[in-house]
């Protein structure tokens, strides 16, 4: 899977003419996303849908939940990319270098997008601990993606 450097791929929802190879690649980044929606929480998880199912625009969105425009369109982004990041997918594939607590704590920083900081109050956990245990996440990704 190619990592998404831009989102030009999804390129807005906007009547627009598409060469096939990127309504190719964008129909696939579409099914990654709604493949992993499941793995955010409630507000997230809603804000995507409208936007990826219902094809509501950033306006739209921004009038329904009473947030900024700009506010919704970073959020919307922020969660794209960070539902696309194959870190989690693959240490949740080694669950054997991970357990149950470690994933949970991977899982809050690269999909959820948590900081170390927020991750640590809510898993009562240091945050060396916390960091360490992303730092092994994120050298196994690395690892796996070069094999």
């Amino acid at each position: 899977m190619a990592p998404v450097s831009s989102l030009e791929v999804l390129g807005g929802y906007e009547p627009v003419e598409l060469d096939a190879d990127r309504l190719a690649a964008r129909r696939e980044v579409v099914e990654v996303l709604r493949a992993r929606l499941d793995l955010l929480g409630g507000a997230d998880r809603v804000l995507l849908k409208m936007h990826l199912d219902a094809r509501s625009s950033f306006d739209e969105i921004a009038k329904l939940t009473g947030l900024n425009r700009s506010s919704v369109c970073r959020r919307i982004h922020r969660m794209i990319h960070r539902l696309y990041d194959q870190t989690y997918v693959r240490c949740a594939a080694a669950h054997d270098r991970f357990s149950a607590p470690e994933l949970m704590v991977v899982r809050d920083h690269f999909v959820r997008g948590l900081s170390l900081q927020r991750i640590c109050r809510e898993h009562n956990l240091c945050y060396y601990r916390v960091h360490r245990i992303v730092e092994r996440a994120r050298r196994l990704a690395q690892r796996t993606e070069a094999e």
